[in-house]
């Protein structure tokens, strides 16, 4: 189980650069408004809270399953 959750939070890890990446070098979004620098913070900062919040939920199942053994 430590393997398979270890190769878990790499790969987690590995979409969480990549997309924060994409946040930060592309210069219009999707609706077509143009990238600011305040805009793209902005936008890794929503990302950021999300890929934490994940994170926290996965902890938490994680503790609560080694708790009970």
């Amino acid at each position: 189980m430590k393997k398979g959750w270890l190769i878990l939070q790499i790969l987690q890890l590995m979409v969480f650069a990549g997309v924060s990446v994409h946040l930060f070098v592309r210069t219009v979004d999707g609706s077509g408004a143009v990238q600011t620098p305040a805009i793209r913070l902005t936008s890794f900062v929503v990302w950021a809270a999300f890929y934490l919040g994940l994170l926290a939920i996965e902890w938490g199942i994680r503790l609560l399953i080694r708790r009970q053994k």
